[in-house]
C-alpha cells in the first residue's frame, strides 16, 4: 500500500471515530439538558423523590465514556467539581431543604457554564495549535 493510500485511510478512520465520538458526546448532553431541566422543575416544585432521581441521573452522565471528552487534568477537575455539586442536589433532596435546593441548583448551573467555556477555550486552542 502506497503511503499516500495509507495516510488516506488512516484520516478516514480518526475522521470516521471523531464523528462516532461526536456523536455520543451529543446524545449524553442532550440527555443532560433534559435531566438538568427535570432537577429544576423538582427543584421549584419540591419535589424531592424526582430531586434525587433527577440528580442521579446526572451523576449516571459522568460514567458514560463520551463524558471524558478531553484528557486533561483540568477537565478532570471540571467533571469532578460537577460531581460535586450534583452531590449536593442528592444531600439536599435528603433533607428536604427547600431553602437550600435552589442556591445547589445555582451551583450546579455555574458548574456547567465553566466547564462548557473551559472546553471550548481549550478546543480553540488545540484547533489552533495545528
Amino acid at each position: 500500500m502506497s503511503k499516500v493510500v495509507l495516510a488516506v485511510f488512516v484520516t478516514l478512520v480518526l475522521a470516521a471515530d471523531l464523528q462516532a465520538q461526536t456523536v455520543a458526546l451529543n446524545r449524553v448532553m442532550r440527555q443532560k439538558l433534559v435531566d438538568a431541566q427535570g432537577v429544576l422543575a423538582a427543584v421549584v416544585t419540591d419535589n424531592w423523590k424526582e430531586l434525587d432521581r433527577g440528580s442521579r441521573a446526572l451523576i449516571k452522565a459522568t460514567e458514560d465514556p463520551a463524558w471524558m471528552v478531553l484528557q486533561s487534568p483540568e477537565y478532570t477537575k471540571q467533571s469532578q467539581a460537577f460531581v460535586f455539586a450534583v452531590n449536593d442536589l442528592v444531600d439536599v433532596a435528603a433533607r428536604r431543604d427547600a431553602e437550600a435546593a435552589p442556591l445547589a441548583y445555582a451551583a450546579l448551573t455555574m458548574r456547567c457554564v465553566q466547564c462548557h467555556r473551559y472546553v471550548a477555550r481549550a478546543r480553540i486552542a488545540g484547533a489552533a495549535r495545528k
